[in-house]
């Protein structure tokens, strides 16, 4: 394939990517964990409790403009642009026929060129990837200030989620093979880096730990050994990237490793190589998430342009066919009605709630209380944004989205009326009565399934603190001694 033709081909994607990703941003609802961002970019924070708050930063930002999901989901649609330019400019330095196959077949991506969901992976994904892009330029041009601004990107990818360590681990295991003349290079990257780390860690020192709870403590299971997990880790990597983009980078790994070494592009290599073995030999032990290796996938399309050209050209048309096997499959489902399921009351009633969550929100208008509570942080995130007013949680919950245990303040709510939409068709009195005066159930209709309310009267605080907030207490704000205690909110709130 010459120039022209993969210019032609670049273009192509550009213009049948953007209309895609606008119509799936506009159509699909939010998803419980973008409306709970949302919540996040809503309450301006310098960070919240799941995780480091970067990704709520941008939706602030986003929302300036408009509350619309295609504004809500703006940085997703915007950070696949950025790593398609990314990979162009790095290559096109040497061949820039190449250079265009290879960001083609990274945009033609289906994870790419769908993934609008917006996460706290899409902020990961985009300041790693701008730091090493910087960390290129910074060896390339022996500039001293990209040094410092990778290490700042990299800061800001650490302000997003701690996964950024691992590429912290590839930066030092990277000057560390360039020989002790590099080292002060590593320590411009870390003036840069290091300053915003510590301000993520002075954060959790005054507000309870909650990010280092949540990531280290509450998610994680115990250590199993699993052979099993690494071989489901290559399915997922063989997914992300396709069968074929896989195979290739196999057979070819010794015509690989030479170019990239004679092209300089060796620190590509570190960036995605290390991260996924650290992936690979955390698998023998706890189970790896597909989203957890997107942030070193796109330096994996640096190297596949190290492949022969016609390798290149076959994965190109490969990933083309590829990606609308994913848009046919995905369009079908979106076409599915949801009537369908309609025999299994469970499932149907949470697909109309998540996929047509307006027309719930609709239904709740006529309820008027002083406050709004589901048991789910999911469930009342999405209310929230549908329905323009905010809804909290009531109960313990779960261990992810405790963000309203910031928000909320239960010592307000004493005496007052709370309206209460269960995620089931019936109502557990006994579960919701100790706490309140009385209680009065309803029901909403919406589509062809029902939803229990109840509207609490004289919210009881101190009968939920005694059994509620003591059990969250217990299970979330229960902070090791080994890690030093500034503040908590949580206990100064409820258990001074």
């Amino acid at each position: 394939m010459n120039y022209i033709q993969a210019r032609d081909f670049f273009y192509f994607s550009l213009f049948l990517s953007l209309p895609l990703k606008l119509i799936l941003a506009g159509t699909l609802p939010l998803t419980g964990d973008e409306a709970y961002f949302v919540i996040w970019a809503q309450h301006l924070a310098p960070g919240y409790y799941d995780h480091p708050p970067l990704i709520g930063w941008l939706i602030h930002l986003c929302m300036l403009i408009s509350g619309h999901e295609i504004l809500v989901r703006l940085p997703s649609i915007l950070a696949s642009y950025v790593l398609v330019w990314g990979v162009y400019s790095i290559l096109s330095e040497h061949d820039r026929t190449k250079a265009l196959l290879a960001a083609s077949t990274l945009l033609f991506t289906p994870v790419f060129l769908m993934g609008v969901l917006v996460t706290t992976d899409t902020a990961l994904i985009l300041s790693m990837f701008l730091s090493v892009l910087a960390l290129h330029r910074a060896e390339t041009r022996n500039s001293h200030l990209l040094y410092f601004l990778s290490g700042i990107l990299l800061g800001l990818a650490f302000l997003s989620k701690y996964f950024a360590a691992l590429m912290l681990v590839a930066y030092v295991l990277y000057f560390f093979t360039r020989g002790i003349k590099a080292l002060p290079r590593l320590g411009l990257v870390l003036m840069g880096c290091l300053p915003l780390a510590a301000f993520n860690l002075y954060w959790n020192y005054t507000h309870c730990w909650v990010n280092i709870m949540f990531n280290f403590f509450s998610r994680g299971g115990d250590a199993q050994l699993s052979p099993l997990q690494p071989l489901i880790l290559v399915v997922i990597l063989a997914w992300v990237i396709s069968p074929v983009l896989l195979v290739q980078l196999f057979r070819h790994r010794s015509q690989v490793a030479g170019r990239i070494r004679k092209k300089g592009h060796v620190l590509f290599a570190f960036a995605a190589l290390v991260p996924l073995a650290i992936f690979f030999a955390a698998s023998l032990f706890y189970s790896v998430g597909a989203h957890w290796i997107l942030g070193f996938v796109p330096f994996l399309y640096v190297l596949y342009a190290a492949l022969p050209g016609n390798s290149l050209a076959l994965g190109r048309k490969f990933m083309l066919g590829y990606a609308l096997l994913h848009i046919v499959l995905i369009t079908a489902a979106l076409l599915v009605p949801l009537e369908i399921i309609k025999d299994r009351p469970g499932l149907y009633r949470d697909a109309v709630f998540y996929l047509r969550p307006a027309q719930v929100a609709e239904k709740l208008e006529p309820f008027r209380a002083d406050y709004y509570a589901t048991p789910s942080y999911s469930r009342s995130a999405v209310l929230s944004y549908y329905s323009g007013h905010y809804w909290g949680v009531l109960g313990t919950g779960s261990r992810y989205g405790r963000e309203d245990d910031r928000i909320t303040d239960f010592r307000e709510l004493d005496g007052r009326d709370i309206l209460f939409l269960s995620r089931d068709d019936e109502l557990n009195k006994d579960r919701l009565s100790p706490y309140f005066e009385q209680l009065e159930p309803g029901r909403i209709q919406v589509r062809e399934t029902s939803f229990a309310v109840a509207l609490g009267r004289e919210f009881d605080f101190s009968a939920y603190r005694s059994e509620v907030l003591t059990q969250v207490r217990k299970s979330y704000y229960d902070i090791p001694e080994f890690l030093p205690l500034g503040r908590c909110f949580f206990h100064e709130r409820y258990f001074p």
